[in-house]
């Protein structure tokens, strides 16, 4: 059903140059070492996190298009500093589409009765960190959908960057700009330009249209494979594989020369391409 509304989506884009996209974020929060006192004052935060994505349009002229997302969000320590208390938090956001990130360090501060708002201005430590993400899994989302179509949010993504670099929050934000220049590199754009198709063979593959899936998926298998001829560690196929290996499997079943490409490549997952060989 996803990939009806994609291809629709996409049909909308080409007549009417209009994009967009709404977030439905489900948060959880996990605070185990904290006392019971500290976990109190965090009371309601998954409620607010899920109010502040999913009551928000990060893209204009929106066309009703849902993008599924967990957060799981593991608070490690807080701690009282002159006014402030600072919690320090993995974070961890997936997406259907597998735009999953992993932060390992996320610091804040934070107070119950504070609102938590999508107000311009002054660098706010909570809401531009969750703006980020929002930013680059959407960026993700909109790639599948048609050429590069993520490059404006990464922009976006890169200003909140900048910004709180310049911030007393910067800590763990040289990685994250580390994220988007890995993702925008230009060694990584093959795989950005073939991720509609894809998607779009998924779609087909699931319509029983084999042969019309496979052309599409040998596309995918040559931008793959650019990306990996030239970085075979890019941090971003490897993210792909991660996330798409078993659906790469059913692209390519019996197709055992392509099982044997990815398998070189993505040795991670061997074991699965083997069993789609004949």
């Amino acid at each position: 059903m996803r990939r009806i509304i994609v291809c629709f989506f996409i049909f909308i884009i080409s007549i009417a140059g209009l994009y967009a996209q709404k977030l439905n974020v489900s948060v959880k929060i996990q605070a185990d070492h904290l006392t019971e006192e500290e976990r109190n004052e965090l009371e309601g935060f998954n409620q607010k996190i899920e109010d502040y994505y999913n009551n928000f349009d990060y893209i204009e002229d929106e066309f009703e298009y849902d993008v599924n997302c967990n957060v799981h969000i593991i608070i490690e320590t807080v701690q009282q500093k002159t006014f402030e208390k600072i919690y320090r938090a993995q974070f961890l956001i997936s997406s259907e589409s597998g735009e999953n990130f992993y932060d390992k360090l996320w610091e804040f501060p934070y107070d119950k009765n504070r609102s938590l708002g999508h107000a311009q201005g002054q660098f706010d430590p909570i809401a531009q960190f969750l703006d980020y993400y929002a930013l680059v899994v959407l960026a993700g989302e909109l790639d599948t959908n048609g050429y590069l179509l993520g490059n404006a949010l990464y922009e976006e993504a890169m200003n909140i960057v900048n910004q709180a670099l310049l911030s007393k929050y910067a800590r763990g934000w040289t990685q994250r700009k580390e994220y988007l220049l890995k993702i925008t590199d230009i060694r990584t754009r093959p795989l950005r330009e073939v991720k509609p198709q894809f998607f779009e063979a998924l779609y087909l593959l699931d319509e029983g249209k084999y042969d019309q899936a496979l052309k599409l998926a040998e596309k995918t298998l040559a931008g793959i494979k650019k990306v990996y001829d030239v970085q075979p560690n890019n941090w971003y196929l490897q993210m792909f594989f991660s996330a798409h290996y078993r659906d790469l499997a059913n692209l390519f079943d019996g197709k055992n020369d392509q099982l044997e490409e990815l398998i070189q490549m993505d040795g991670k997952h061997r074991e699965t391409y083997r069993e789609k060989k004949r």
